[in-house]
């Protein structure tokens, strides 16, 4: 459950502004039946399944799954310069914010309680310039873009055993043009 929200608007012909939004309710249920099968058919053998039994309890019902962000925003904003000296020339930039992400439950200790493992919450800010103009009669941009403007450090999480450290600041420039 949850709203997602997506604004695009053109402020005037040459500038532009998106915005979106996203928040979500996530909770799950009936985890692992397949493995809770098994623990049930051990049980009433009287077999017990001591790895599986610590396992299960790293998965709890009504918890969201790892890689989980309750709250999720994007701001960009492109202007182009219609005329005079700059004419061709496009600026922008934008902000992308995520709140903590829910890596999943684990132990910090051997043998200690289980415990929710969070990421932290991270925004990111981006800048982008170019040019657009014709090359032999075909429409032609070149733009540098900038991930990471603050060289920010952060954690992508997926599950409690895999992630990465974000990307650090990059730059990229591209050439398009249509044939």
């Amino acid at each position: 459950q949850g709203v997602e929200v997506e604004i695009v608007a053109n402020l005037t012909r040459q500038w532009r502004l998106m915005v979106n939004g996203a928040t979500n309710k996530v909770v799950t249920e009936d985890r692992a039946p397949f493995l809770k099968s098994f623990q049930a058919a051990a049980k009433s053998r009287n077999q017990p399944t001591p790895l599986l039994d610590a396992f299960l309890l790293t998965i709890p019902e009504g918890v969201p799954n790892a890689g989980y962000t309750k709250i999720r925003a994007n701001i960009f904003t492109r202007y182009t310069f219609a005329q005079g000296a700059l004419k061709g020339f496009f600026v922008g930039g934008g902000v992308n914010y995520r709140q903590p992400t829910f890596r999943g439950n684990g132990r910090q200790v051997q043998g200690g309680p289980i415990v929710a493992l969070w990421s932290p919450s991270y925004y990111l800010a981006t800048l982008l310039g170019g040019y657009q103009t014709r090359l032999f009669n075909r429409p032609t941009s070149f733009q540098l873009n900038v991930s990471n403007l603050l060289d920010k450090e952060y954690y992508l999480s997926a599950t409690t055993t895999s992630g990465s450290w974000g990307a650090p600041r990059s730059w990229r420039l591209s050439v398009v043009t249509d044939f």
